[in-house]
């Protein structure tokens, strides 16, 4: 009997228990609320057609507050009064691309153990429980530009949030047994990528888009030989040079206003000793090799592809049109190549096309699985739709579209403090201006169509693109002939044998923080 059920059996018992008595009159209920009645249609309304979209919501992001602490942290403060939340993310210069040769992952593998290693006054588990008593969050991260250590808690938890999170950003422990735990995780990880295409494929491509010894040519987690071959002295010695208030900036995001905010940051982030600015990484031109790999997986149901081409840095003037052109060409379920390879002619659950737009320059990825026996076609339709962007203006309907699509989903990315913060870390790490935000909306609403033809000419050139499958070679290598899609290499994959976890590390509450642009 449901617990509903039996509660009427136990109201129905009392009553005919007292049924011989009058029970006394029950007091009036009060007068119910009234209740907002939605608006009537109009008469002769039609039912089956899509009611015509609203007016995109305007985005007004809060100005920013720039100051600076006595040792030189850089800070800046988006005062956001809605909730009472706060939210910190501390942006290093102390990415993937400051990696020592030698030791690719260590600069990810040194975030890692922010959060994940303790500190010198507190172990991993003691973190952990005091970030959990406060019910905040705090986590570590890097992307190819740059690490950032952030964090959230309730407004009148800030002042012991920036104990928690000075702490981390200034004293990782790098105790050996926590040391050894992270590495066998970081291992096991790498591992288990062998037999995931995407990784496979994104590995592959970044070494031979990038060229050996570029500063974006490797993965950000390095690889099996140097996560075996780093020691602690190696974290401790990339914290002590790169996380360091020369070479990082604070954002803060929240319920908080200057007066508040600079005496909790002096007392706890101002304690950190300065150090001195690392020097920009340099940034050759890539190899770009007009090139096909492709890797073997044996029995390989689908066909990875992976295809890019030279593209632009996030700051490029180029980049809002950028992403206008790729929202056109695979940036969605009304895109040209979803309609095209997926919708005409059933060839992949999706393929997606996107900028991968960093600090010292880019790359124009286009990206999806294909059914290996159609491997060929597929390539052949893609290159097809390429070339017609480049050739042929798209429609002011199509257009429309994209621009929408692109203006409509911007308010969700600034729907919180913490996807504010995030948003504004971004301005920090491509030195982009203050207002961008402000004014991104009406920047994709005047992409022309010659801008996006323009934009396709430049930077979607298979002439000069580099190729790389997964897949089974004695499936795929013959339907690729006549492509123009340059020498076809093919090379084995590692396969993956099974790995059982090592021990997961104590729990500290975390989000993903945004550090730059993804990695294919």
């Amino acid at each position: 009997m449901t617990r509903s059920l039996r509660l009427l059996a136990v109201l129905l018992a009392a009553a005919l228990g007292c049924a011989g008595s009058r029970p006394a009159p029950a007091p009036a209920a009060p007068a119910a609320a009234p209740q907002p009645q939605a608006a009537a249609a109009p008469a002769g309304a039609d039912r089956t057609q899509v009611p015509a979209a609203g007016e995109a919501p305007e985005l007004h992001l809060p100005r920013q507050q720039h100051f600076a602490l006595a040792n030189g942290l850089r800070v800046r403060l988006v005062e956001h009064r809605r909730l009472p939340i706060v939210a910190l993310n501390l942006v290093v210069r102390a990415g993937a691309v400051n990696d020592p040769a030698g030791l690719p992952g260590l600069a990810s593998f040194t975030a890692s153990m922010l959060t994940e290693g303790g500190t010198r006054s507190r172990t991993a588990t003691r973190l952990s429980d005091e970030v959990g008593f406060l019910g905040a969050s705090l986590g570590a991260g890097t992307g190819q530009d740059a690490a950032s250590l952030s964090g959230s808690s309730l407004s009148r938890h800030l002042p012991k949030l920036l104990d928690l999170f000075a702490d981390v950003a200034m004293n990782p422990a790098f105790r050996a047994k926590d040391f050894a735990r992270v590495q066998d995780q970081r291992k096991v990880t790498l591992l288990q990528q062998r037999d995931q295409p995407a990784t496979i494929a994104g590995k592959a491509f970044l070494k031979a888009y990038w060229g050996e010894g570029h500063p974006y040519g490797h993965y950000v987690l390095g690889d099996e030989a140097s996560v075996a071959a780093t020691r602690p002295a190696d974290l401790a010695a990339f914290h002590a040079r790169f996380w360091r208030p020369a070479n990082a900036e604070l954002v803060v995001v929240g319920d908080v206003s200057e007066a508040e905010l600079r005496p909790l940051l002096e007392r706890t982030l101002g304690k950190w000793p300065a150090g001195t600015a690392a020097a920009a990484p340099r940034a050759p031109a890539p190899a770009a090799p007009h090139v096909t790999l492709l890797l073997d997986k044996p029995d390989a149901p689908q066909t990875l592809v992976m295809l890019g081409m030279p593209g632009l840095a996030r700051a490029s003037p180029d980049y809002v049109a950028a992403t206008v052109a790729f929202q056109v060409l695979g940036g969605g379920m009304s895109s040209r190549l979803f309609r095209t390879l997926r919708e005409e002619k059933g060839y992949t659950y999706g393929m997606g096309a996107g900028a991968d737009a960093r600090r010292l320059g880019g790359v124009s990825i286009v990206h999806g699985n294909v059914k290996a026996e159609v491997t060929g076609a597929a390539l052949g339709d893609l290159l097809g739709e390429i070339r017609k962007l480049r050739d042929q203006p798209v429609g002011d309907a199509e257009l429309a579209d994209a621009r929408n699509a692109l203006v409509r989903s911007l308010p969700a990315d600034f729907a919180t403090v913490g996807g504010i913060a995030g948003r504004v870390a971004e301005l920090v790490i491509h030195g982009l201006p203050d207002d961008y935000w402000n004014g991104y909306a009406d920047a994709v609403r005047d992409v022309a169509p010659a801008d996006v033809q323009r934009i396709a000419e430049r930077y979607l050139d298979p002439a000069r693109a580099t190729l790389v499958l997964v897949g089974t070679p004695a499936a795929v290598r013959p339907q690729l002939e006549g492509l123009a899609i340059g020498k076809v290499e093919v090379r084995p994959v590692p396969g993956a044998a099974p790995v059982r976890a090592p021990p997961r590390s104590p729990r500290v509450r975390t989000q993903r923080p945004p550090t730059s642009s993804p990695a294919p």
